[in-house]
């Protein structure tokens, strides 16, 4: 095995490690730091994709005289995540957010200006207009900028290297990782690691996030031992389903009132809405409700386009019909530009045809529990980004993920590099047998198993029979000697359902069909870690979770 050794090795190439690499660099410029990124830079991370029509960032500059301040966005963030977001890391975030976001406009990033000041936006779940976007290339332009910024401090860029695992010392501390790049096996020593590799949409059948997202570094901090918080908090939203393309369906698009309708041609919404909302009040609000939630009646029309679809009245391709003709083609492009130009070159011109949507898996509000300067509770590990919990609660605002990455990207790069810059040399490092890097045929067919299994089961509908099934499928198979592939997507499954099927309440992003309520007891949060016997434990108290 080849080995390479830094002061602080970042793993994760998009908004959030590319800012810790560049703040470790900045706070110690006598580290080596280390970006290692799956694949090249500019085609890893969710932030890199181009999936919509805006991608916003959140800071209260209160550009458009609403009279927003940190104070406004700290209480927007508590309430919009039900209660279950850590309130000491959403007060560094209400609170940090301006001079995180400031720095990046100095590095250049282009966000939208209008009548001489920032453009801001309100999106759902804010009280204010605080949003900023670069159009739907938002998150792009943030990791360009920082990417040149971190190669001009000096950080070397590791390309085409896949993390597998961390490199433990017999005390537990963690001093660097071990995977692969083009030549083969790969070790790298370091004094400290920021995880930053985003969340696990890839293991779901159906999503809108590249296919490396397949929960590698959630796997590798469970197995280091971190704790795991609101794991039952994921966001599912609308996307094109054909033609092929990577993208959802959010803002303006709903405005226009679609015509949605089954296989059939038959009108499904009305069945779906309860309590007094028409489908034109549904339709409305989901243009304020991009992922499926049920803090908004927006939830009829998620939970009718994924039952309709699951209960085999959708198209050959898996989705509905969503139609918008009897809109001009003008007030589309006024209103919905890139939409309406992504879909055009995809082969649809939705001013004259109907194209099919689907509910797809986005993003994750739950994942390592951090503290405020992104420590993950084991020695030498840090985590940034989408792969942490606590921050979004069971929901989030619009614009909160981005501003999420550059705050505690900032944090956990220049905790990390204080840590490595006076952190022993490392002991003797524990050498442990990794598992097969490739699947069998016969795991590549259970593999797929999961990922439609997952999907049917763990996203907008749940309940205690299906969530069992994930239970038991991943009992079944989640055996020594496997591959990490099959490995990690069973453990991160059964993760998943044992969070859902402990809440017994619907909240937020979690909806459970037997359990439709929120319910007041349940204003807790649930925090699981690896047992003794290597299967997941519920920590039964706050001390535990600590």
């Amino acid at each position: 095995m080849r080995e390479l050794q830094c002061g602080v090795l970042v793993v994760g190439g998009g908004a959030a490690g590319t800012r810790a690499a560049y703040e470790a660099k900045r706070a110690h410029p006598e580290l080596e730091v280390c970006l290692a990124v799956t694949g090249r830079y500019e085609t890893g991370g969710s932030t890199n994709m181009v999936a919509s029509e805006a991608l916003g960032i959140n800071a209260p500059f209160n550009c458009e005289g609403d009279g927003d301040d940190p104070e406004i966005y700290l209480e927007d963030t508590l309430q919009t995540g039900g209660g279950l977001g850590d309130s000491a890391l959403c007060w560094v975030l209400a609170h940090e957010a301006a001079d995180r976001v400031r720095e990046l406009a100095e590095l250049g990033v282009p966000f939208a200006h209008r009548g001489g000041h920032l453009e801001q936006q309100k999106l759902s779940g804010c009280t204010r207009a605080r949003s900023l976007t670069c159009g739907g290339s938002t998150g792009r332009q943030i990791t360009r900028c920082l990417k040149q910024a971190a190669l001009a401090q000096g950080v070397r860029l590791l390309e085409q290297v896949s993390i597998l695992g961390l490199c433990r010392e017999e005390n537990g501390r963690v001093c660097g990782a071990w995977g692969r790049d083009e030549a083969g096996a790969l070790r790298i020593r370091a004094g400290a690691v920021v995880l930053a590799t985003g969340g696990a949409g890839s293991i779901f059948s159906v999503n809108v996030t590249p296919p490396t997202q397949t929960g590698d570094g959630w796997a590798m901090a469970y197995e280091a031992g971190c704790r795991f918080v609101n794991m039952e908090f994921f966001q599912i939203g609308p996307a094109v389903v054909c033609p092929g393309l990577t993208f959802i369906i959010h803002s303006h698009m709903w405005r226009f009132l679609p015509k949605l309708t089954n296989r059939d041609g038959a009108e499904f919404l009305a069945r779906y809405c309860q309590g007094g909302t028409t489908p034109e009040e549904a339709l409305d609000r989901k243009a304020m409700s991009y992922p499926f939630s049920v803090r908004t009646d927006a939830k009829y029309v998620d939970i009718g386009i994924f039952q309709e679809i699951a209960q085999g009245r959708g198209t050959e391709e898996g989705g509905i019909w969503f139609d918008v003709s009897h809109v001009t083609r003008e007030e589309l492009l006024a209103k919905a530009p890139i939409t309406y130009n992504t879909l055009l070159r995809a082969g649809i011109d939705c001013a004259v045809e109907p194209l099919q949507v689907t509910m797809a898996v986005q993003n994750f509000n739950g994942g390592i529990l951090i503290d405020t300067n992104g420590f993950t509770g084991v020695e030498g590990l840090y985590a940034a980004g989408e792969i942490t919990g606590g921050v979004h609660g069971s929901d989030r605002p619009g614009g909160n993920n981005l501003t999420d990455t550059q705050v505690f990207g900032y944090r956990a790069g220049r905790a990390a590099a204080d840590h490595a810059a006076s952190a022993p040399a490392a002991a003797v490092v524990l050498e442990e047998a990794g598992p097969r890097l490739e699947p069998d045929e016969e795991e590549r067919a259970l593999i797929a198993q999961s990922e439609r299994l997952y999907y049917q089961n763990l996203t907008v509908v749940r309940n205690s029979q299906g969530l069992q099934r994930v239970l038991d499928f991943t009992g079944a198979h989640l055996r020594p000697g496997i591959s990490a592939p099959l490995r990690n997507r069973l453990l991160l499954g059964r993760l998943f359902a044992m969070a859902q099927l402990t809440r017994t309440e619907s909240r937020g992003t979690h909806y459970r069909e037997d359990h439709p309520e929120t319910a007041p007891e349940w204003r807790r949060r649930l925090v699981f870690r690896r047992g003794a016997d290597g299967e997941a434990v519920l920590c039964q108290d706050e001390n535990e979770a600590k």
